[in-house]
């Protein structure tokens, strides 16, 4: 039984990328009024939204598995999200180092998205097993006779 055809198409490998491809923000300027009604321009900057795969899959008519699924089958776009992510993740780390996301949200997604991490990965190759009584004997020294 064969499936619905897909719609892919090559054209998505380069609006992927134009999809995320964007300024992590914009300069803007709000105007402030003092206490006294004296106003003055502040100048501000403005994140843009996190670029998602799943906004890009909405705005071309698929769901997020099918981006994935394209990826696997599809090479050229499976290049073209690579670059895509690229673009993900310097928007994410511009905002959160300057403050434009919430810290938090830009900790969250850093790890979830981008696979940075907070913990420290400890490499056991070579450790050699011991058992809590050898630990035991050789904290009293009384391994071989000593």
């Amino acid at each position: 039984m064969a499936g619905r055809p897909s719609k892919y198409e090559k054209e998505y490998c380069e609006a992927i990328i134009e999809y995320f491809d964007r300024e992590p923000y914009t300069e803007s300027v709000i105007i402030v009024t003092k206490k006294n009604g004296e106003t003055y321009d502040k100048p501000t900057t403005v994140p843009c939204d996190l670029p998602l795969i799943c906004g890009f899959a909405i705005s071309i008519g698929v769901c997020h598995d099918t981006i994935l699924e394209w990826s696997k089958v599809h090479p050229e776009f499976s290049l073209a999200l690579k670059k895509a992510k690229g673009h993900q993740k310097r928007i994410l780390v511009t905002n959160g180092m300057n403050g434009g996301y919430n810290t938090a949200f830009a900790i969250f997604t850093a790890k979830n998205i981008i696979g940075w991490s907070d913990k420290q990965e400890i490499d056991h190759k070579g450790a050699v097993p011991v058992s809590w009584v050898e630990v035991a004997k050789k904290a009293n020294g009384k391994e071989k006779g000593e």
